[in-house]
């Protein structure tokens, strides 16, 4: 197996209310990033499916979370200042069957699992691209969720600020310290239309 890097993450909807907030669409109609895109595709809104590069004979799917094979798009500069995928989070009953059966699907280690009085967490992460840190999946363990199933996304731009100030407040929520030591994180509302729980965060640098 090859570096198994993350190539697109399909997304039901229109593109339209993405390029609202200042993401550019490439030729193909993809929102591409230095470690991932975002790929539009027929449906209701939500995570579709993740796009995967790298394997030869990829399964069909993680626990009921659809995957399918993809390639890589080149990066393109965005209005909003984003640049990369943080992470993309999976919402599950169970979180070290769930863990496993990422890592038997695409080869990725779990690299941490954080535990609170609130909440249990596991991270796996694809390879780097081009000198960027793969993306993460973050794995959430809630006893009410019935299958996994893909929830959202954190993206990343340096001027998390200057992104507040363009969206307004009716858009996207106060800036706040992230649980991350050192980052800062804002929700984009639903008032955006993306149909896709988001969030903007600056990087780990």
């Amino acid at each position: 197996m090859s570096e198994v890097r993350l190539a697109a993450i399909d997304v039901g909807g229109d593109a339209a209310p993405w390029q609202a907030i200042g993401l550019a669409l490439d030729a193909g109609r993809r929102i591409p990033f230095a470690n991932g895109a975002l790929e539009f595709v027929s449906g209701a809104s939500g995570i579709a499916a993740l796009a995967i590069d790298g394997i030869d004979s990829l399964a069909h799917d993680i626990e009921g979370i659809s995957l399918r094979s993809g390639a890589v798009a080149p990066a393109i500069d965005h209005p909003l200042g984003v640049f990369e995928i943080d992470h993309v989070v999976i919402m599950t009953d169970s979180l070290e069957r769930t863990s496993g059966a990422v890592t038997e699907a695409l080869g990725l280690e779990c690299r941490r699992i954080r535990e609170t009085d609130t909440v249990r967490q596991a991270f796996h992460r694809f390879a780097d691209q081009g000198g960027v840190r793969g993306c993460i999946i973050e794995l959430v363990e809630n006893a009410r969720v019935q299958q996994p199933a893909l929830f959202g996304l954190v993206l990343n731009l340096a001027d998390l600020d200057g992104a507040a100030a363009r969206l307004g407040p009716d858009l996207i929520g106060e800036p706040k310290p992230a649980v991350q030591p050192g980052r800062r994180i804002a929700t984009v509302r639903r008032s955006a239309g993306l149909g896709v729980a988001m969030a903007l965060m600056t990087p780990d640098r």
